[in-house]
């Protein structure tokens, strides 16, 4: 029996914004971890934030979502696959106004 690729739960546009999300704020928690990991958390962004470095930490924490992306886009995943484009450009207009309010 043939079983379609389009009716499995990871070929579903929530499932890649879902992705798309949680991929930048593993990153931006692993960047935290191996960089800051001797300061606390709120210390941590406090620091990113006075040294306006806020938006350059946040921009290279969505750099990850390449990585599922591609991996969905191969496996005929389109649907995911969008998904996590549509949550890669989000976070891009988030950063990109947040580059001008902060």
């Amino acid at each position: 029996m043939h079983v379609d690729d389009r009716s499995l739960f990871f070929n579903k546009i929530g499932y890649g914004l879902l992705v798309g999300f949680i991929t930048p704020v593993i990153s931006f928690l692993l960047y935290y971890i191996f960089r800051f990991g001797q300061y606390n958390f709120s210390e941590y962004l406090h620091f990113l934030i006075e040294s306006k470095k806020i938006v350059n930490v946040l921009s290279l924490s969505v750099l990850p979502n390449l990585a599922p992306f591609m991996l969905l886009i191969n496996s005929s995943r389109y649907s995911s696959g969008r998904g996590v484009l549509t949550a890669t450009i989000l976070l891009g207009v988030i950063i990109f106004i947040l580059k001008f309010v902060l």
